[in-house]
């Protein structure tokens, strides 16, 4: 059974965004709809984030190894983590714009490799 590489990455990033969702330093922006319930709900939020990230680094160590796997999985999270913390603030993390991304890279990945 092969994993994607798309879908390990999704999972990553909503479940860095769940936790970014529960930090009292975030500035809330509506641009997912789901920041109120996020943030009303914070021990949820962050019991299903540590799932998600505990199944991604799972689904990366069975696709790649125990060595290749948490290093990819660790790269993928801090450039998620990056992406997340910088573009969110300035409102450029939307549906559109999520959609676009994986779905090029979901192309990219069934057609080049």
């Amino acid at each position: 059974m092969q994993v994607m590489v798309t879908f390990v990455s999704l999972l990553i990033f909503i479940s860095f965004y769940l936790f970014y969702g529960t930090s009292k330093k975030m500035v809330v922006i509506h641009s997912f709809g789901m920041e109120k319930w996020v943030g009303e709900h914070a021990s949820t939020s962050k019991f299903i984030g540590t799932a998600l990230m505990i199944i991604s680094l799972g689904l990366s160590c069975y696709q790649w190894g125990w060595g290749s796997g948490v290093f990819t999985f660790s790269i993928l999270l801090m450039t998620f983590a990056s992406l997340v913390i910088l573009l969110a603030p300035l409102q450029l993390l939307n549906y559109r714009i999520l959609a676009i991304a994986f779905i090029s890279s979901l192309i990219f990945e069934l057609f080049l490799f």
